[in-house]
Parts: structure tokens; C-alpha cells; sequence
């Protein structure tokens, strides 16, 4: 690979987690600095259409790779788990009682962030290093999370550090998952199945949802 396409590869990258960084930090203001928001917003999906050839489906004989399946019970198995823990720290019960509307929201934006952070950026990196891509992914999602809840906007008032920790530690491992299982499917099956039963009993969105 020549020195422009690694610069290219690497540029965009950091443009992109930067700009979404940038978006969570301002989109719980009000008008107008959640106008740098929309604008950060527009930039880094303006950077994930110009590499939109990055996402790559997996043909029907692929998706039934015993590595894939396996990985795939294993991304279930961490999002179950991830799960119970998250609700046994806020004392709720360790599994939902019912599912209600917000779930699917929920949902939705975890899949997204897979796209976006395990699909686009870890899917980008790793034509420079899969352990670099890895890292850098798991830490721009981290800081994405850390910057939607610094936000003086923000209305978290648990630890910043510990959460941060516990979410570059998540991310590694899924980003692990993803790498080896060269599929984005066991990322999002991980993040949905945490979602479903962490939100499942939301009546409304959280604050942190714009």
C-alpha cells in the first residue's frame, strides 16, 4: 500500500471519529450549537459515503461458516451477559418483565454504531493492522460515548472514567469478535441483544437519545 493510500485510509478515520465525537458532544444542546452537531453529523457521513464500498455482504455460503455461527452464539452469549450485569449494577431485575415500543429505537441506534465503528472504521483500519484497528475503533466508540455524556448538556451523573473503561473493554472484545469471525454480524448481534434487554421496559427515550 503506498504512502497516500495510508494516509488517505488514516485521515479518514480520525476525520470521521473526530466529527462524531464532535456531534455527541453538541447535539444535547439547544439551537444554535446544535447546529455543529448536524454539521459534524454531515461530515463524517459524507466520509463513510465517499468509502461506502467498505461494506461488504457476505454471500449466503459464508454466512453459514461454522466460524461465523460460532461466533455469532458467541456475540449472544456477550450481549446476554453484558445485559445482566448493566441491570444487576442499577438494581433492576436481572432479566425484562416486558418489552415495550422504545426497545426497537434502542436497537436501531446499536446497530448503527456497529455499522459505523466496527463496519466503517475497524473494516477501514484493518487494511493498515487488525490489532490497530481494533484498538482505534473500540477507543473512537469509547470516546463517541464519553463525549455524548460529558456534555454540560448531559444528564449523567455516574462516573465518566469507570463508564469510559468498561466501554473500551466491551468494544475490544467485540471488536476481536469481528475481526475473526471477518463479519460485522457477531458485533451487531452483541449490541442489539444488550439493547433489547437493557431498554426493554423504556416507556421513552432516554435523555441521550436526539
Amino acid at each position: 500500500m503506498s504512502y497516500l493510500q495510508t494516509t488517505k485510509i488514516l485521515a479518514d478515520a480520525v476525520l470521521c471519529s473526530l466529527a462524531l465525537a464532535v456531534f455527541a458532544f453538541c447535539v444535547n444542546f439547544t439551537f444554535p450549537i446544535k447546529i455543529i452537531a448536524f454539521i459534524a453529523l454531515a461530515v463524517a457521513a459524507f466520509i463513510i459515503s465517499r468509502n461506502r464500498g467498505e461494506f461488504i455482504i457476505p454471500s449466503v455460503k459464508y454466512i453459514l461458516n461454522p466460524v461465523l455461527l460460532m461466533s455469532c452464539i458467541i456475540g449472544l452469549q456477550m450481549g446476554v451477559a453484558g445485559a445482566m450485569y448493566y441491570r444487576g449494577s442499577f438494581g433492576m431485575p436481572v432479566l425484562p418483565a416486558v418489552i415495550r415500543g422504545f426497545v426497537w429505537v434502542a436497537i436501531g441506534i446499536g446497530i448503527t454504531e456497529e455499522l459505523v465503528f466496527r463496519g466503517f472504521i475497524q473494516g477501514l483500519l484493518s487494511k493498515l493492522h487488525p490489532g490497530f484497528a481494533i484498538v482505534f475503533a473500540a477507543l473512537a466508540h469509547a470516546t463517541y460515548k464519553a463525549c455524548l455524556f460529558i456534555s454540560p448538556a448531559a444528564d449523567y451523573h455516574y462516573s465518566i472514567m469507570l463508564f469510559y473503561t468498561w466501554s473500551f473493554g466491551a468494544f475490544i472484545l467485540i471488536g476481536i469478535l469481528r475481526h475473526y469471525s471477518k463479519s460485522i454480524l457477531p458485533a451487531i448481534i452483541v449490541h442489539a441483544v444488550f439493547d433489547l434487554l437493557v431498554y426493554a421496559e423504556s416507556i421513552n427515550a432516554p435523555w441521550w437519545v436526539w
